[in-house]
């Protein structure tokens, strides 16, 4: 299958489970006026399998800087889906954004390392120590709750 179009099957892959999910929004009732509870994701599914093995054969020939950007984007999503099912939406937020946080950290170190644009180091530098800084924090929010 041509570059293209293993782009565009995963990009409709990608794209199936949120009319999937859109079926079952708790915010939209169904025909008897209850709302239905959303199915829970499962972060590794064949699906997903098969999309990660097609962005690795696709990263294979990435220059380095953005094999790590993928990479840092890549490993944030199986902790932020696994966040989005827990029981507490404040706990689901926090731990979700703690995956996100992280993502924005790598992809900073990234910058660091092969970037050289002087505005662009900065604002990488802000985002490694602001981002830390709230991870600290939601980190030790979560402790105070037992999770």
């Amino acid at each position: 299958m041509q570059l293209f179009g293993r782009i565009a099957l995963v990009a409709g892959l990608a794209i199936l489970p949120i009319g999937v999910l859109a079926q079952t929004d708790p915010h939209h009732p169904d025909g008897n006026g209850e709302h239905a509870e959303p199915a829970p994701v499962q972060p590794s599914g064949p699906m997903m399998q098969m999309m990660e093995g097609m962005m690795a054969e696709r990263m294979a020939t990435m220059p380095e800087a953005s094999r790590a950007y993928m990479g840092a984007m890549m490993g944030m999503h199986t902790p932020m889906m696994e966040a989005m099912q827990e029981e507490n939406a404040d706990v689901a937020f926090v731990k979700g954004m703690i995956a996100h946080h992280q993502a924005a950290i790598d992809m900073a170190r990234t910058a660091l390392e092969f970037g050289e644009d002087e505005q662009s180091r900065q604002w990488a530098q802000e985002i490694i120590d602001a981002q830390q800084a709230e991870i600290d924090a939601m980190r030790a929010w979560l402790s105070d709750r037992g999770e």
